[in-house]
């Protein structure tokens, strides 16, 4: 008698950036479902900016450039973005899900954590960005889609008719 094995639940990674509408998260479960698969929720945000002076604040003089960082205002940034975070799975999700919360370039970490975590498909929301936007911006989506080792889906937002 030999007893079937069970294969390991397909592992699918959702990027997002926590402004996808609701239409989209009920696709990702969806999809997540039908698959039977692991869903693993991923949000990436970008690092605190910091803020150039173009004066010199003990001579008054605009030669010395100096950065402002304000380590209670970047701890202020990354407790909001967890709770966001927190917030978007707690009212989207209904299926269980293994979140991530991580702080740097996008499309990086996106790419970086789907090779390290095994991902067997990353699913993302597709924004319709201008051309200037797209030369000016990149997108996010359009590089993973592109240098992504796995399966990419692109689920398109539907644009709001005024």
């Amino acid at each position: 008698m030999s007893q079937k094995q069970t294969e390991p639940a397909m592992k699918v990674m959702f990027a997002t950036d926590l402004t996808e509408p609701k239409a989209i998260t009920d696709q990702v479960q969806q999809l997540v479902q039908r698959l039977d698969a692991e869903l693993y929720v991923l949000h990436v945000h970008m690092p605190t900016p910091t803020t150039p002076l173009g004066v010199d604040p003990l001579s008054g003089f605009g030669d010395t450039a100096y950065v402002l960082y304000d380590p209670a205002v970047e701890e202020a940034i990354v407790e909001a973005e967890q709770h966001d975070f927190d917030a978007f799975l707690k009212e989207r999700f209904v299926i269980p899900s293994r979140p991530a919360l991580h702080e740097g370039d996008p499309a990086r970490i996106i790419l970086d954590d789907a090779i390290q975590m095994g991902m067997e498909m990353i699913v993302m929301a597709k924004r319709h960005h201008s051309a200037i936007e797209r030369m000016l911006l990149g997108s996010v989506s359009n590089t993973v889609a592109r240098e992504a080792k796995q399966p990419v889906v692109l689920l398109p937002i539907e644009k709001e008719h005024s």
